[in-house]
């Protein structure tokens, strides 16, 4: 009996270690989630000043290349002018000859000094455009923090508030959420790479077309409209890209739309944007689990689907999830060149990502199987308990 309390005291004692540790890591998340919050006001602060000085630059520019082009009309008829002068010198008389040779000399000299403005006026631009650029991307990099520390939080007091009675289902819940805050982490990387290569290039080149718009309105009306339709075929693109990054969050309406209607729209989009053909049946009563296990099946579904895609050989795959009282099944199966298990989770180089997709299935109780061999195709068995599902009386 006195061990018995001894072990039930020891472990009420490690329980309140974690969850002070849990309540320290919220603390110093919270701290950090007000210090991304205050980089990212100042940098919003920042780029509301360079747009403003940008501005200011793009008009002055503008301004200094029309008076570049003026000058340089006049200084060309003064050297017209003078060429005259040159050709017939005994026709004209000392003071128009000298009043000729003089205001060629002044225009030709406030046009070297007009096209250095505009060659310091260009730099500055330049300078200025790169400057907002960078805190653009400083700001959406601290706003793609704020999101992922808040996500974190909640997912943390989730993780406190249902602590359970034993330190083997505490630490499980604590690895899921660590491993849901690496994969959105992970996501969002990505995300930003994506925005940055695609859309924001697009957008700053959109820029630079614009400032040439302004410059070439009263100057070349066709060459306008040919600029302004690039300019929209440019945005077009953009917008595409958008749309195909802003897929990638689908994650996020799991909470809403449950698993299986957010894998339909995943299966249609994913059809669509790379010609493949996804056939998904759905059996039995579909059960509502908790947000990290929905994020953690529909991310290994993506995963598989994508090693079809890219190792398989097809253009094909089949998903089928059936629910039962014992739990989920989820089948991922293709027809295509198949592989060896063994040897590919041996290699250096696991290309097919088979272990991470073992260790995802087990951090929320479940199992995965994969049944394969070189021509035969390959099936990606999930197999996830009951106990994984959400508690029934919450929203």
């Amino acid at each position: 009996m006195n061990d018995e309390i001894g072990k039930y005291n020891n472990d009420e004692i490690q329980q309140g270690r974690l969850d002070s540790v849990l309540q320290q890591v919220l603390e110093t998340l919270e701290g950090g989630r007000r210090d991304i919050y205050d980089i990212a006001e100042d940098c919003r602060k920042q780029c509301e000043a360079l747009k403003t000085r940008l501005e200011e630059a793009i008009i002055e520019t503008a301004g200094l290349i029309k008076q570049v082009d003026k000058c340089e009309r006049l200084e060309k008829m003064a050297r017209v002018r003078l060429m005259e002068v040159s050709r017939n010198f005994r026709a004209f008389s000392e003071s128009y000859i000298k009043e000729a040779y003089q205001t060629a000399q002044v225009l030709q000299n406030e046009l070297i000094g007009l096209r250095q403005q505009e060659v310091y006026l260009r730099k500055k631009r330049d300078e200025l455009s790169l400057q907002l650029k960078k805190f653009e991307g400083i700001t959406n990099k601290a706003e793609g923090c704020l999101q992922t520390t808040n996500l974190a939080l909640k997912v943390l007091e989730v993780n406190v508030a249902r602590v359970s009675d034993t330190l083997e289902d505490v630490h499980r819940k604590q690895q899921m959420a660590i491993w849901n805050v690496e994969s959105l982490e992970a996501q969002r990387r990505k995300i930003a790479r994506e925005l940055h290569d695609g859309p924001a290039q697009t957008m700053a080149s959109m820029l630079m077309r614009l400032d040439l718009v302004d410059y070439l309105f009263k100057q070349d009306p066709e060459q306008t409209i040919e600029e302004l339709s690039n300019i929209r075929g440019m945005g077009r693109e953009s917008l595409s890209d958008i749309r195909r990054i802003m897929f990638d969050l689908k994650p996020s309406a799991l909470r809403e739309l449950g698993l299986v209607a957010t894998l339909k729209e995943y299966f249609d989009d994913y059809e669509s944007k790379y010609n493949f053909t996804i056939e998904f049946v759905f059996f039995g009563k579909e059960r509502k689990y908790e947000l990290a296990v929905a994020i953690a099946l529909f991310r290994l579904v993506q995963e598989a689907i994508a090693n079809v895609r890219k190792h398989a050989g097809v253009a094909k795959a089949m998903v089928k999830m059936e629910e039962t009282p014992a739990g989920l099944t989820l089948v991922i199966k293709d027809e295509g060149l198949g592989f060896d298990v063994d040897e590919a989770i041996n290699s250096e180089n696991d290309s097919y990502g088979i272990l991470g997709m073992k260790e995802r299935a087990e951090l929320f109780g479940g199992r995965i199987k994969i049944i394969s061999n070189p021509g035969v195709g390959t099936q990606v068995i999930v197999e996830l308990p009951a106990e994984g599902e959400e508690d029934s009386g919450q929203d």
